[in-house]
């Protein structure tokens, strides 16, 4: 049958086969325990990956936004170097 097929160039409608080995001997029979595998350990591992990946997200979304209110307050007051800067934390420290 296989070497039939190798030498067809068009398909035989309705008359297809597929050609798979069924006289496997497996080594291993397969087992139905539920703890075989460990599932659970893996989907705590997989959460734990979510989570510092999601914190480290958060992490640079927030100071993202911070650094953006930093520079436009940095831009109202017109600084430009490092003793403007000490000036305008020692000013606002006052006032808090």
């Amino acid at each position: 049958m296989r070497e039939k097929d190798c030498s067809r160039f068009a398909t035989e409608i309705n008359r297809d086969k597929v050609i798979v080995p069924t006289d496997i001997i497996l080594s291993s029979k397969p087992s139905w325990n539920v703890f075989d595998n460990n599932h659970f350990a893996m989907r705590r591992r997989l959460v734990g990956i979510f989570l510092k990946v999601t914190n480290k997200l958060i992490t640079r979304i927030r100071a993202g936004k911070r650094l953006v209110l930093i520079k436009k307050k940095l831009e109202q007051h017109s600084v430009q170097t490092r003793d403007d800067v000490k000036r305008m934390v020692a000013e606002d420290w006052k006032n808090a």
